[in-house]
C-alpha cells in the first residue's frame, strides 16, 4: 500500500511531491517533521475517515501558518486504511516513507490493530478519534489518546435517561462492533450502577442488512427509552425499520458515528427532530472560529464532531512538538508531562494523561437535533 499521492495533492500539504511529479523545483525549506495519518478514505467508513483528517488538516495549516515546527513546516504522510486488515501495511507504508509519529485513526477497530503494529514498531502512536475503552487498555508505551472514550459516552448516556426516564421501559440496542459493543457494555454496566434494569438488550452483527427483526422485538417489548449504539448505516436501518413498522419509542438517545453526523441529519429530515446524540462536542460556541475556518476551507460547514476532536488533538500534538523543537523522539514524554485545564481547549477538552495514556480531561456531552441543527442539550 503506497502512500496516496493523490490524498496528498487534494489536501493541499503534498505540494513538494506534486511539484517533483511535474518537474517543477520544490520548496527549499525542507519539512522538519512528518506526520504520518492513517484514516479510512475508502470503504464504509470513508466519510468519518474524511472528516478526521480535515481536523488534522486544519490543524497542520493552522502550526504551519504560525511558522511549522522549529521554524519549518510540517507535513501529512496520508495512507489509506479502509479496515483493520489494511493496518499493519500501513502503518509500514508510513515509518517507511519517514514519518516521525503517527495520527489515527477514526475507527475502534482499526486503531487496534494500528497501534498495536506501531508499538511493535516503537513508533509514537496518537489516537484522536478512535473511543473504544480498550485501545489503551493493554499496556502500551508508545500510545496516548487524546479524545474521550466509550465508557465517556456511556456513562452521559446512562445518566441522561435516568434523569429523564428512570421509570419507562429502557431498551439497548447495538452492533457488535468494537466501538458500539464497547459502548453498550459500558453502558449496561452504568445501569447496573445506577439500579436500572434494562427491559430488552439485543445485539447484531455489523453486517446486518436491516433491522426488522431487532425492530419488532423493541416494538412488542413496548420499548419506550432506546439507548441505540451503532454506525452511520445502522442509523438509516433503524429508522427504516421503524417506518416500515409505524412505531417509534418515545425517545433515542444514539451513540456512534451515524448519530453525530450532518449528513444523517439531512437524511432522515424530520424524522431525526428531537434524537439526542452523546459524543464529542459538535463546534460549541468556543469554536465558532473553527466552524468559520472549517466552512472557507471546504465550502461546506462541518459534517460532524468528529473533524473538531481531531483538530484539538493533532493541534495539541503538533503544539507540544514545536515546544521539543521539534524532536519527536521526546514527543510522548513531552505529551505526557503536559497539565492543561478543562475548558481550555477549543472543544472544552484540558489534558492531562494517565499512566494507560489516556486523556482524563476529555469527555463526551449530551447533545440533541433540532432542524437538522445539533446542540448541546
Amino acid at each position: 500500500m503506497a502512500i496516496s499521492r493523490r490524498f496528498l495533492i487534494a489536501a493541499g500539504i503534498g505540494a513538494p511531491l506534486a511539484a517533483r511529479a511535474a518537474g517543477n523545483t520544490p520548496p527549499a525549506v525542507a519539512p522538519a517533521a512528518a506526520a504520518g495519518i492513517l484514516l479510512p478514505q475508502s470503504g464504509p467508513n470513508a466519510l468519518v475517515g474524511d472528516e478526521c483528517f480535515r481536523g488534522i488538516d486544519m490543524a497542520v495549516a493552522d502550526i504551519n501558518a504560525a511558522g511549522g515546527i522549529a521554524g519549518q513546516p510540517l507535513a501529512m504522510l496520508p495512507v489509506d486504511c479502509p479496515d483493520e486488515a489494511r493496518a499493519t501495511p500501513a502503518v509500514k507504508d508510513m515509518i517507511g516513507a519517514h514519518a516521525n509519529f503517527l495520527l489515527g485513526s477514526g475507527i475502534s477497530a482499526i486503531s487496534y490493530s494500528a497501534s498495536a503494529a506501531a508499538e511493535l514498531a516503537q513508533e509514537p502512536y496518537i489516537e484522536l478519534s478512535a473511543t473504544a475503552d480498550g485501545i489503551t487498555a493493554r499496556g502500551f508505551k508508545f500510545l496516548l489518546r487524546t479524545c474521550h472514550t466509550t465508557s465517556m459516552i456511556a456513562v452521559v448516556a446512562t445518566a441522561a435517561i435516568a434523569k429523564a426516564a428512570a421509570t419507562k421501559k429502557i431498551a439497548v440496542l447495538f452492533n457488535t462492533g468494537a466501538t458500539s459493543g464497547a459502548i453498550a457494555g459500558a453502558a449496561i454496566a452504568a445501569f447496573k450502577t445506577l439500579n436500572i434494569i434494562p427491559e430488552l438488550i439485543v445485539g447484531y452483527p455489523e453486517s446486518v442488512a436491516d433491522l426488522q427483526e431487532p425492530v419488532g422485538r423493541l416494538r412488542r417489548a413496548g420499548t419506550q427509552i432506546l439507548l441505540h449504539a451503532g454506525g452511520p448505516d445502522d442509523v438509516l436501518l433503524l429508522f427504516q425499520a421503524m417506518q416500515d413498522s409505524n412505531w417509534r419509542p418515545n425517545a433515542i438517545y444514539g451513540c456512534g458515528d451515524g448519530y453525530g453526523a450532518r449528513e444523517t441529519a439531512y437524511a432522515l429530515g424530520t424524522a431525526f427532530d428531537g434524537v439526542f446524540f452523546i459524543g464529542g462536542p459538535y463546534y460549541p460556541d468556543r469554536a465558532a472560529y473553527l466552524a468559520a475556518a472549517y466552512q472557507a476551507r471546504y465550502g461546506m460547514p462541518p459534517r460532524s464532531a468528529e473533524s473538531l476532536t481531531a483538530y484539538v488533538g493533532a493541534k495539541l500534538v503538533f503544539d507540544i512538538l514545536n515546544q521539543t523543537h521539534g524532536n519527536s523522539a521526546n514527543l510522548l514524554d513531552a505529551l505526557h508531562h503536559t497539565d492543561i485545564a478543562a475548558g481550555t481547549l477549543a472543544n472544552g477538552f484540558g489534558v492531562l494523561f494517565d499512566k494507560t495514556g489516556q486523556n482524563t480531561r476529555s469527555f463526551a456531552i449530551l447533545q440533541q437535533w433540532h432542524g437538522q441543527v445539533l446542540s448541546a442539550a
